[in-house]
């Protein structure tokens, strides 16, 4: 049994990843990890589309402490459109932002309408990365920027049987590619100054802080959200991800690049 069962993103995970990573994140690192993964670009007064939005935590952060003027936010299930929308409202930021449930498929968005397109931890889930970057090209006005952060493998060769564990644990459909095929596809793109970070290291030892905090301060809180089996059910989801960061071959990363 997985924390999925409701879909991609049901209660219980929203529950379970609201404790771990904070109000709105529905992945790692949440304000400090968006502040890294935009640190080279100047988000101020531009209109960003965040690809993948979640609960709103990315766009609502980029607003109130980056400066962007509008972010519209688009995500494929429904529970957490609901809640950036409301979380939105709470922020008083609902004039700045535009939460839209869309279907999996191109973005229906007009030719170079954004300044900028932003990611965290979505493009894993797509598995045509390709016609994903030759889309997000299509919309970015000339000079617009891609700043993302993903979920990346340490190359293009089948998944190792303690990968494939891993990932059958989480429970989500997970088409992982490497920081240079990234690279490579970018280039092949048509995007230029293009930067890549690799992140292993650094989520190594934030995945080995939060499975003290979910097995220590945070467990009466997780088991309340979710209860006891799957709590444990994510305490050993956590030990599976820290032995693939542990042998290199998952190797979160960030990249970003410039449309000419």
């Amino acid at each position: 049994m997985t924390l999925t069962d409701e879909g991609h993103y049901g209660p219980k995970q929203l529950n379970l990843l609201k404790n771990v990573w904070g109000e709105g994140f529905l992945s790692p690192g949440g304000s400090e990890e968006i502040d890294e993964i935009v640190k080279n670009v100047d988000v101020k007064n531009l209109n960003v589309l965040d690809i993948g939005c979640g609960c709103g935590g990315a766009a609502l952060h980029l607003i109130e402490h980056h400066n962007a003027a509008f972010v519209t936010g688009i995500d494929v299930e429904p529970l957490v459109i609901q809640r950036a929308k409301e979380l939105a409202d709470e922020k008083g930021l609902g004039d700045k932002t535009k939460f839209i449930l869309v279907t999996p498929g191109p973005i229906d968005l007009e030719d170079e309408s954004l300044d900028m397109v932003f990611s965290k931890e979505t493009f894993l889930h797509i598995s045509d990365k390709q016609k994903l970057l030759e889309n997000i090209f299509r919309i970015l006005k000339p000079n617009g920027v891609i700043a993302a952060g993903d979920w990346m493998r340490i190359d293009e060769n089948p998944p190792s049987p303690q990968m494939r564990a891993y990932i059958e644990a989480e429970g989500l459909d997970m088409f992982m590619c490497s920081l240079n095929k990234y690279e490579n596809l970018l280039n092949n793109t048509g995007f230029t100054d293009i930067k890549i970070r690799d992140r292993n290291e650094w989520y190594l030892e934030r995945a080995k802080k939060e499975i003290l905090e979910i097995r220590g301060p945070l467990y009466e809180k997780v088991v309340d959200a979710i209860g006891t089996e799957e709590a444990e059910g994510a305490i050993q989801i956590w030990e599976k991800l820290i032995g693939v960061l542990e042998i290199g071959e998952h190797r979160p990363g960030h990249f970003t690049a410039i449309k000419d």
